[in-house]
């Protein structure tokens, strides 16, 4: 490194040779009190963080019971309960279909919405999105099974009752009508026994068969593409 002095290298201001002696001890006072002051922000902003922490924890109202009487998982966000702009919504927690999950939430500053998990799932993975930014507070983006500005709800308990039904384009009602066609199709094969079998005791659908082994699932087929048409995917059963 070089010297922060002359700004040549192989030495320090300690031992550089155009500085005096009054000029190094200068600087090395200098570097000290550099060195305190920043000690001191430090110090300070780890203690203001500290009692922020410890106000947070002490406004903590605990429990709030979530109970998601749907068929659909849903995932839970959370914002402030007032902003002007764009809110951002920060995901904390899931609550399966037919399940209670318990949260803690500070009353006068969350509120709380919950969106289904196949509206904001990621790329077939099981997580939803981490974090959702929206245009304004009454402007989101996904379809939403529950709304609620904490500091508004009597009581602790909120209950998610509102029926989803995603919409579907054409497209995504024939996705569904060939995924659980081929679905049945493959259980009924399941049911009959192995190949050798059916020629022998099912002549009269052999042809029909040979059409069966042809379909095949095109690559693009997504796991949220089954999952959306009723049958088995990666994101079935996910807890």
């Amino acid at each position: 490194m070089p010297c922060t002095h002359c700004k040549q290298p192989g030495h320090t201001y300690r031992t550089c040779p155009t500085m005096s002696d009054e000029e190094k001890k200068e600087k090395l006072e200098k570097n000290k009190d550099l060195k305190k002051e920043k000690e001191d922000r430090r110090n300070a902003r780890v203690a203001r963080e500290a009692e922020m922490r410890r106000r947070h924890q002490k406004q903590l109202v605990s429990p709030y019971e979530v109970s998601n009487t749907t068929d659909h998982e849903i995932v839970l966000y959370w914002t402030a309960a007032e902003g002007q702009g764009i809110t951002i919504l920060r995901r904390f927690s899931y609550v399966n279909a037919h399940s209670t999950n318990t949260i803690s939430c500070v009353k006068n500053q969350h509120r709380i919405l919950g969106i289904p998990f196949l509206e904001v799932c990621e790329n077939d993975s099981p997580n939803a999105k981490d974090v959702i930014q929206c245009p304004s507070p009454n402007e989101i983006p996904y379809q939403t099974v529950v709304d609620v500005t904490l500091k508004e709800l009597d009581g602790t308990n909120i209950i998610i009752d509102c029926e989803y039904n995603p919409p579907k384009k054409e497209i995504d009602q024939w996705k569904e009508c060939a995924l659980k066609s081929h679905f049945l199709i493959q259980q009924i094969l399941k049911i009959v026994g192995p190949l050798e079998k059916i020629h022998t005791n099912y002549d009269n659908i052999l042809p029909f068969l040979d059409m069966v082994q042809d379909i095949t699932i095109p690559a693009s087929c997504s796991e949220i593409d089954k999952e959306l048409a009723g049958v088995p995917s990666a994101l079935t059963n996910i807890t």
